[in-house]
This record gives structure tokens, C-alpha cells and sequence, in this order.
């Protein structure tokens, strides 16, 4: 039986940057393009924001006095909490800093000045982005699908391959997320099925051992290099 749908609900945004003139721009271009935002002038207000709300996105400077942007992420890590996409800018060319950050798995690293139109492209990338997961954990299935769903994205999730191969040919998902479990000729046909509809779906192989967060961190990063 296939479970979900592919839902999608409003896009949490929160906006931290030490220069209120930032802050209050993109707040107000963000509220017109239809996503609900929120702001912190600084790390330490933007960590107690993300304990006490959920956000899909957080949008943060990389330099900040006190406790930068990097260590904010860090931080939430630490805490094994459920991290948002993380969208770093900063005004300086730090490549060893951006290097860490996307090896954190962050959405983006911009340079200042901001282009307001590059953010809207890569949160409504995120948002309109299409997961069709195919897992035989029903246990990791329902956690990736729950995560991906709360950061945004449209997902459905199927428990065999014959359910995949129905929703494959109704809708050009952008991700498929396939068991490597599963034998050779279903995913043969799977991949021949993509193949014969001229489909755009990207294919990830994944297992119960893989962890959901390096799951979407590999959606993450082909995002990244297709923006």
C-alpha cells in the first residue's frame, strides 16, 4: 500500500544577521514570496530560537561577534537535534570556512552582497523538490519521509517495488530514494522504467545502516551543484 501523499506546508524561515537593515530587507521581500520568517541580531538569539521553534530554513551570517554562524550549526548538532537547511553568507572570501560549512552539510554559502533573487531560487528549489523513497526499513522510511515533509519538500513513500514503478510513471519525481536490498532485476527495472519515460529522476541507492541525515545530505548536495 502506498503511504503519504506528496504534501507540503508552509516554509519556516529564520533570518540572523547582526545588521538590522539585512534583517528587516529580507524579511520583507521573503513575507512577499510567501514565507513566513522570523529574525535574530545575533548566534546566541538564533540558538535559543531554533530550541524553542521549528524552522526549515535558517539564513545566517557567517560572521557575527560572539558565537558565529558556524558554530551555531555545530551547536545544534551537538544537541542532536533536528537541523534546518542551513543557508550561510558572509562578506569575505573564507574558503577553508566554506569548505566546513558544506562538509556540515549546509544548503548554500553566499557571498555579500546578497542577491535576494539567488536565495528565493534556492528555498523554492528546496520547497518544490519532488522524493519518491522506496526503502524496506519501514522504520527509516517513515523518519526520512517525516524529515523531508518537515523541511519542506513533497514525498511519498512506497513499501515495494511494484508500488515505485506505478508512482514513477505517474509523476516525474525529482529523487528516488531505492533500497539496495532490493534484487538486481527490480532495480533494473526500475532504472529501465526511468529511462524508457525520459525521466529527470535521480536515483540514490541507500540501507538501514545509512543514517537520515547523510540521506538528505546527498539531496542536499546535488541541489547545490544544480542551482
Amino acid at each position: 500500500m502506498i503511504q503519504g501523499t506528496l504534501m507540503k506546508k508552509d516554509i519556516n524561515i529564520l533570518i540572523v544577521d547582526d545588521h538590522p537593515a539585512v534583517r528587516s530587507t529580507m524579511v520583507d521581500v521573503l513575507k512577499e514570496e510567501g514565507f513566513i520568517t522570523d529574525k535574530a541580531e545575533n548566534g546566541e538569539s538564533a540558538l535559543k530560537k531554533c530550541t524553542e521553534n521549528k524552522y526549515d530554513f535558517v539564513l545566517i551570517d557567517v560572521q557575527m561577534p560572539k558565537i558565529n554562524g558556524i558554530e551555531v550549526l555545530k551547536t545544534l548538532k551537538a544537541q542532536n537535534k533536528q537541523i534546518p537547511n542551513f543557508i550561510f553568507f558572509t562578506a569575505y572570501s573564507l574558503p577553508e570556512i566554506q569548505n566546513e560549512a558544506m562538509k556540515m552539510g549546509c544548503l548554500a554559502f553566499l557571498q555579500k552582497p546578497i542577491q535576494i533573487e539567488r536565495v528565493i531560487s534556492i528555498l523554492k528549489q528546496s520547497k518544490g523538490t519532488t522524493v519518491l523513497i522506496c526503502l524496506k526499513n519501514e522504520k527509516q522510511q517513515n523518519l526520512l519521509y517525516n524529515s523531508l515533509i518537515s523541511k519542506g519538500f513533497h514525498a511519498l513513500q512506497t513499501l515495494n517495488v511494484d508500488e515505485a514503478l506505478i508512482q514513477l510513471r505517474q509523476i516525474n519525481f525529482n529523487y528516488l530514494i531505492l533500497d539496495c536490498d532490493w534484487t538486481q532485476s527490480e532495480h533494473d527495472i526500475i532504472r529501465a522504467t526511468i529511462k524508457s519515460l525520459s525521466s529527470n529522476t535521480v536515483c540514490f541507492e541507500s540501507n538501514e545502516d545509512e543514517e537520515i541525515h547523510d540521506i538528505e545530505n546527498r539531496i542536499f548536495s546535488h541541489l547545490r551543484e544544480i542551482s
